[in-house]
């Protein structure tokens, strides 16, 4: 379901430099890591999920061709340590619903500290529109984290931009894609 934009995304992030270090947290299947491996024939990535998680992701990444290029942080992304100053782009594939405020906004700060200064960070997420009225598909989504988790919830750009913004992030933009929300991409600061 998220290849299509994950494609997307890739060919518009990742055709304006190669060899990036790119860090997927969350990585599921590692369907967004892949797909900039795969625009982007230097980049390294990086994926961090839980180590039965991982153990799928890597037979994906091997069905790609790509085993070379991919490095496995196992365990809880909210534990693992993501470095500092290490990575190029950092993908948040579908996480913040569950996260909630609190550990949304505390994701946010430690993926900046793992970014390179000019660094991007990737969030594809079900946005609510701003008065929480309109879109149908992420409220009833929130309905749904609301039951199936402690903290989760659907956000709006503006709170998400917010967030990003006290993280460190400077500029936040949307990107289209095949995808049910806009793309985000926020630029960390110097």
């Amino acid at each position: 379901m998220n290849a299509p934009g994950a494609e997307a995304a890739a060919r518009a992030m990742a055709s304006q430099r190669s060899g990036l270090r790119i860090l997927d947290i969350g990585a599921g299947s590692g369907v967004w890591g892949i797909a900039f491996a795969r625009q982007d024939p230097l980049a390294q990535v990086t994926l961090v999920d839980y180590p039965k998680v991982l153990a799928i992701a890597t037979q994906f990444v091997a069905q790609h061709g790509l085993a070379n290029r991919f490095e496995y942080l196992a365990g809880n992304f909210r534990e693992v340590d993501l470095g500092q100053t290490k990575y190029d782009v950092a993908i948040l594939g579908h996480i913040c619903h569950s996260e909630g405020v609190r550990n949304t906004q505390a994701l946010f700060q430690r993926i900046r500290q793992a970014l390179k200064p000019g660094g991007r960070l990737l969030i594809a997420e079900f946005l609510a529109d701003e008065k929480r009225k309109t879109e149908t598909f992420p409220l009833l989504f929130a309905v749904n984290m609301l039951v199936n988790t402690e903290e989760g919830d659907t956000f709006t750009l503006s709170e998400l931009r917010t967030w990003l913004k006290e993280a460190g992030f400077t500029t936040v933009e949307t990107l289209e894609a095949p995808t049910p929300s806009p793309l985000i991409v926020a630029t960390a600061g110097d």
